[in-house]
């Protein structure tokens, strides 16, 4: 998961304006350069004009005072506690039994800020906590109303546009390494051209960020940027509430997104939430991976292995005994053997899959199983098969992410990735049946119901222009991803390109 820097904040020149930037200016508005002299008699005169570089440096620095000066401001207002009041609003009224101190709100400060400043409103209905200050006005109008002719002429042009716009998704639809952003609102479709140095270093075409964009005078500025980068595979999700937007409105524009703003807020949260936890991994059978281990007392390892060892179907008794220790009376004491299953899920090459594994030592049985769902099944077969003569002593779980927490600080971690990467160098029949399996999970992808399509096939998906766009995301997401290794990468990409062109999408 990408991290972002702090974006710049200020931010950009608009694709479309960028030519006129400054003939947008009027002749006796105050020069940007900041000489303090009126356009007309300053940078007008020039041939070439004021450096962009530079206006976005003043409109960079007069948003950076303007926050500090709007913060003192609204504390003064409506007390130290409205900054309270605003984030439970922001949080969207949080219940009681939410456990709000997982809360990190170090992550939430580059969108809250912004967001309390120029959006926020006290609803004395809305709140435990009583304020002073006036309501249904943000701290931004308030502030200008009481500069009034004092307020300072960028402090304007910066409150104009910002002050409520609605947080949104923007597509990352390209990028100029260090140095600009090319937006497009995935609701209302807007594009904005940003000059945003620190995202720019980390994002790529695809992403997704949260945030807001507006222009002042034809230069585009990143004033909230959430810091989680959102991977295009979750854009069905944002795709999905831009429907539900739909229904109501025919064209999405700012009012709409500040009616379901606080649904719109709840999207992020729950997306990043997603994020923060991990990926969800799956086994071959698109359980839910956990690890689950099955504790069970029994009479001896040789009365399991009698009524056991057929859940092996790869191998005959015999072949198991061969590896089994014995004491000295002849007595099996201790084996260890799979739980299979004749044949692989949709790849011919592979004779078997693996299930489990069983140990019996002594008078102890553990299976090793990882999902919920296999350890049920299991459960059930020892349970039929030993009766009586077994008893069930505990059930330890383990999730993925705990399991890939403790891998990750372990040596071994890299070292089996690394010995991964040397069989598929070194190994051709190895690759082969990586290549069968990677192939024929596209096969039946085309044709399967994918719950971030809502429920429906790729193939039924790009029916609509919304579920065409759904499925690009998630081909684009696979075409962009490093995997585990540069030959199984190659071949996802290869296999993602002949899914576009079996649906008939974009190459």
């Amino acid at each position: 998961m990408n991290e972002l820097p702090h974006a710049d904040r200020a931010s950009g020149i608009s694709s479309k304006r960028k030519a006129k930037t400054m003939k947008s200016m009027g002749r006796n508005d105050p020069c940007p350069c900041g000489s303090g002299k009126k356009y007309k008699k300053c940078c007008l005169r020039k041939t070439s004009g004021p450096s962009l570089d530079l206006y976005y440096q003043r409109l960079s620095q007069a948003y950076q005072t303007l926050v500090d000066r709007l913060t003192t401001y609204g504390r003064r207002v409506f007390g130290g506690d409205a900054v309270v009041v605003a984030m439970d609003e922001f949080l969207v009224w949080p219940e009681p039994e939410e456990d709000v101190d997982d809360v990190d709100y170090d992550r939430l400060l580059p969108i809250f800020v912004p967001w309390y400043l120029f959006n926020w409103e006290y609803d004395p209905l809305e709140g435990e906590i009583e304020l002073s200050g006036p309501q249904g006005r943000t701290v931004a109008e308030l502030y200008a109303e009481d500069r009034g002719m004092g307020l300072d002429h960028l402090e304007k042009r910066l409150i104009d546009a910002i002050n409520r716009k609605p947080l949104s998704f923007y597509d990352v639809v390209s990028v100029d390494k260090g140095k600009a952003l090319q937006l497009k609102d995935l609701f209302t479709g807007d594009l904005i051209h940003v000059l945003e140095r620190s995202a720019s270093q980390v994002l790529q075409p695809g992403n997704v960020i949260f945030g807001s964009a507006v222009t002042v005078d034809g230069v585009g500025m990143l004033i909230a940027c959430g810091v989680t980068a959102i991977p295009s595979d979750r854009k069905p999700a944002i795709i999905e509430m831009r429907q539900r937007l739909r229904r109501g409105s025919t064209v999405i524009d700012d009012q709409v997104l500040q009616e379901w703003n606080a649904e719109i807020r709840l999207l992020y949260f729950d997306l990043e939430k997603q994020l923060l936890a991990g990926p969800t991994v799956c086994n071959t059978d698109g359980h839910r991976l956990e690890f689950h281990r099955l504790i069970y007392h029994i009479p001896s390892a040789e009365m399991a292995f009698e009524k056991l060892h057929d859940l092996c179907r790869t191998q005959t008794r015999e072949e198991l005994e061969e590896h089994a220790d014995w004491d000295d009376s002849g007595r099996m004491v201790r084996l260890e053997f799979s739980w299979d299953r004749l044949k692989f899920k949709g790849v011919q090459s592979l004779p078997s899959t693996l299930l489990g594994r069983i140990r019996l030592d002594g008078q102890r049985l553990i299976a090793e199983v990882n999902s919920a769902e296999r350890a049920e099944m299991l459960r059930r077969e020892i349970d039929r098969r030993l009766g009586g003569d077994a008893r069930f002593v505990a059930d330890e779980i383990q999730s993925a992410k705990a399991v890939f927490e403790r891998d990750s600080v372990d040596p071994s971690c890299g070292d089996a990735l690394r010995e991964h990467q040397e069989v598929m160098e070194q190994h051709p029949e190895a690759r082969a049946i990586m290549e069968e399996m990677i192939c024929s999970h596209w096969e039946q992808w085309i044709d399967e119901p994918i719950p971030a399509l809502q429920g429906k096939t790729p193939r039924e998906a790009v029916r609509t222009a919304d579920g065409r766009e759904a499925v690009e995301a998630l081909l684009q997401n696979v075409e962009r991803s490093p995997g585990l290794d540069p030959f199984t990468a190659e071949v996802n990409r290869r296999e993602a390109q002949r899914v576009r062109t079996l649906l008939g999408l974009s190459q």
